[in-house]
């Protein structure tokens, strides 16, 4: 063993080489992966709040046609289990009315394009979607809507997919997924536990509910989940801008109106099929005529 030395004092000048010269690849590897991982532990720290930006707006030629998007929850065949279920019956009549009226059922892909670019629509366009996850969507609407053809949109609370709440039993994970692979169906976020209001949660907290509803959807999906709607049509600004900050393009309430006239798109018209479907059919059947 050869005996220990004392490396002569270096200068500042030596010792400034020296540093350049330990400066390897590998060294400046791992200085970024320590710099990586300290953004990603700030970002799981501190929660993404709202921010003080104007909101994304409708593009100026996706005002027109008028649009209406109408909302179900469940379809019933018997009786039904909650308020504001609809009958098998009722339903049935509600899409020939739409099928021999004249309109054009869209995809939400197609009013994503419309509202944001001002991609065209054919006349009388209408988007159907479904809020709530109950059982017969898959077992009563679903079959109707591949009967005529017509595209939807489910909106889910990821964490009762499966389960009965109240009474009322939700699409299995084997449903949505055959749904969705129907290309009839798209699938979006209803929130993760469905508060019913959001406005009284903390940022930090309806951040949660955003994040895990979209990376359950997807991850059990396949595709990406860039639409939300508020449980209960509780919302505000402050939310609006939380969704938009963290990953959602679109999201919906049920202030009635021309899609195409929302005061952003995180905050779109939809018509309560309950109470406004014959409304909005009768609006948008108007409002093309109004524009011809």
């Amino acid at each position: 063993m050869q005996p220990a030395t004392i490396a002569p004092r270096r200068t500042a000048g030596e010792r400034g080489r020296a540093r350049a010269r330990e400066t390897t690849p590998l060294l400046m590897g791992y200085r970024c992966l320590a710099s990586i991982a300290l953004v990603l532990f700030m970002l799981v720290a501190v929660p993404v709040r709202a921010a003080e930006g104007e909101l994304p707006q409708v593009n100026a030629r996706g005002r027109t046609p008028y649009v209406a998007v109408i909302v179900w929850h469940d379809v019933v065949a018997g009786p039904k289990e909650v308020w504001f279920d609809t009958p098998l019956d009722t339903f049935r009549t509600q899409l020939a009315a739409i099928a021999h009226g004249g309109f054009h059922v869209v995809t939400l892909e197609a009013l994503r394009e419309h509202l944001e670019r001002g991609a065209p629509l054919p006349s009388r366009p209408l988007v159907l979607t479904f809020d709530d996850n109950g059982h017969g969507i898959y077992e009563n609407a679903f079959p109707l809507l591949e009967r005529y053809h017509f595209p939807a949109t489910m909106f889910v609370h990821s964490n009762f997919v499966g389960t009965t709440t109240h009474g009322k039993r939700h699409t299995t994970w084997p449903q949505l997924i055959e749904m969705s692979r129907s290309g009839l169906m798209t699938i979006q976020s209803l929130t993760a536990n469905h508060p019913p209001d959001l406005r009284v949660l903390s940022d930090a907290d309806v951040v949660h509910e955003l994040t895990l509803s979209r990376s359950s959807l997807q991850y059990h999906l396949g595709h990406r989940i860039y639409a939300l709607v508020y449980p209960e049509d509780n919302y505000d600004v402050r939310l609006e801008h939380l969704a938009a900050d963290n990953g959602y393009d679109l999201a919906f309430t049920e202030d009635w109106g021309n899609a195409g006239d929302s005061e952003s798109l995180l905050d779109i018209h939809r018509y309560s099929a309950l109470t406004r479907f014959a409304q909005a059919l009768a609006d948008v059947t108007n409002g093309s005529r109004d524009r011809n």
